[in-house]
């Protein structure tokens, strides 16, 4: 797939038409890769929302959100990082025609560079090999490990600035 007539939006929820958010979340529930309990309310509170449009089509989005303070909390008691005041990048996700193509770099690099010099972190399965490469091209670092308590997956905390350590105490 040429991604030339494919065409990224970066938009703040309230900015984006609903039909479109819709779009955006039916694609993520549809990629399966993450719970699908929050989706909606995640992107109506996110900082910012990267789409890739073809043909009036949402085929690739990505987005910048404010994580739940307990899930946050949950991932820096496994980890020992402070990932307070970070974002996090998720709902990755490019429909399967449009893989391959540069859609999703070309969302994270455009997230990153309007996110106003943010921190941000990302968490992958570390045996997920296409996302692994990407982040990786994209410049983030793997700061910290964990076991998914409930998948029983090893996932990576990336991020692109470096996350101090918790203090113990």
């Amino acid at each position: 797939m040429d991604p030339s007539p494919v065409t990224c939006f970066f938009n703040r929820p309230e900015d984006i038409p609903p039909e479109t958010l819709d779009q955006i979340r039916d694609l993520i529930e549809e990629g399966s890769g993450v719970g699908t309990s929050w989706i909606r309310e995640n992107l109506q509170d996110a900082f910012l929302i990267g789409y890739a449009e073809h043909d009036g089509k949402v085929v690739g989005t990505s987005t910048h959100k404010y994580p739940k303070e307990a899930y946050r909390k949950k991932i820096e008691a496994a980890t020992g990082l402070d990932l307070q005041g970070y974002l996090e990048r998720g709902y990755t996700a490019v429909r399967p025609a449009y893989r391959a193509s540069g859609i999703g770099g070309r969302l994270i690099r455009g997230l990153i560079e309007r996110s106003e010099g943010k921190k941000i972190y990302v968490t992958i399965r570390m045996d997920n090999t296409p996302p692994l490469k990407m982040t990786y091209r994209e410049g983030m670092i793997l700061a910290g490990t964990f076991i998914n308590e409930r998948t029983g997956h090893e996932l990576g905390v990336f991020a692109n600035q470096r996350p101090p350590r918790k203090r113990q105490g």
